[in-house]
């Protein structure tokens, strides 16, 4: 389940979309020095912390399904717990358009919450389980307010089979790569996670302590059952494709 096992050095150009405050793609610039990098993310807030945190990276506030470069110019595209957060009209136009702005022979490398045992423990989808408790108790998200600003609402966060994924992406891929991780223990740590969030106290220890033991569940594949799913695809030369 790690990203960076998928990507092969050296690398080019590797865009992140739904980059958040640019912590992935630090990494990248610490790995992998000379590559272009650049991001995308609707969040204005964390576009400005990415900003910051990667100022040789070209970061735009903007969405997958409209991806402000150029075609076929990326080597690499990361798009890491983000399909669910599209609104379900938008997440074909965001594989179609990751797709343009790759190179052919180019790869993305996709992590979703997958169909498995356990996405009932899902914390992200309490608002729609329970609407009176949640309203009652919380009134308002934190992340309520970004995705207003931009005329949408925090959606369901669906849970993906590869069949669904396959569906979406259409043609002009080819499937590299298929990996599982977590079971229930990682949900159970976000959960338990949830709190510190909402206080701001993220570097707490506890908080710190759910995060790995939740990445220990996370590197563990329990197959169709697991919590989360990785998928390698690669784009398919369309000239090439059309030969075969």
């Amino acid at each position: 389940m790690r990203v960076r096992d998928w990507i092969k050095e050296p690398i080019s150009s590797l865009l992140d979309v739904g980059c958040n405050d640019g912590a992935w793609l630090a990494d990248c610039a610490r790995w992998s020095a000379s590559a272009r990098l650049a991001g995308v993310d609707i969040n204005s807030t964390a576009v400005n912390q990415a900003r910051k945190r990667v100022p040789n990276a070209e970061i735009h506030n903007a969405g997958a399904e409209r991806l402000p470069f150029h075609d076929a110019s990326f080597q690499y595209v990361t798009c890491m717990e983000v399909l669910e957060h599209l609104p379900a009209a938008l997440r074909a136009e965001a594989f179609r358009e990751i797709h343009r702005v790759l190179r052919p022979g180019g790869r993305l490398v996709l992590t979703v919450p997958h169909a498995g045992w356990f996405t009932w423990l899902d914390c992200n989808n309490l608002r729609y389980r329970f609407p009176c408790f949640y309203n009652r108790l919380i009134h308002k998200g934190l992340r309520d307010s970004c995705y207003e600003s931009i005329g949408r609402e925090v959606e369901w966060h669906h849970h993906f089979n590869l069949t669904e994924i396959m569906n979406l992406a259409g043609e002009g891929w080819t499937l590299v790569a298929v990996s599982y991780g977590g079971l229930f223990v990682f949900p159970l740590m976000d959960l338990m996670s949830w709190p510190f969030y909402r206080l701001g106290k993220t570097d707490h220890l506890l908080r710190r302590l759910f995060e790995r033991i939740a990445a220990w569940d996370y590197r563990i594949s329990f197959g169709p059952a697991s919590y989360g799913v990785l998928v390698v695809l690669e784009h398919l030369d369309n000239q090439k494709h059309k030969e075969i």
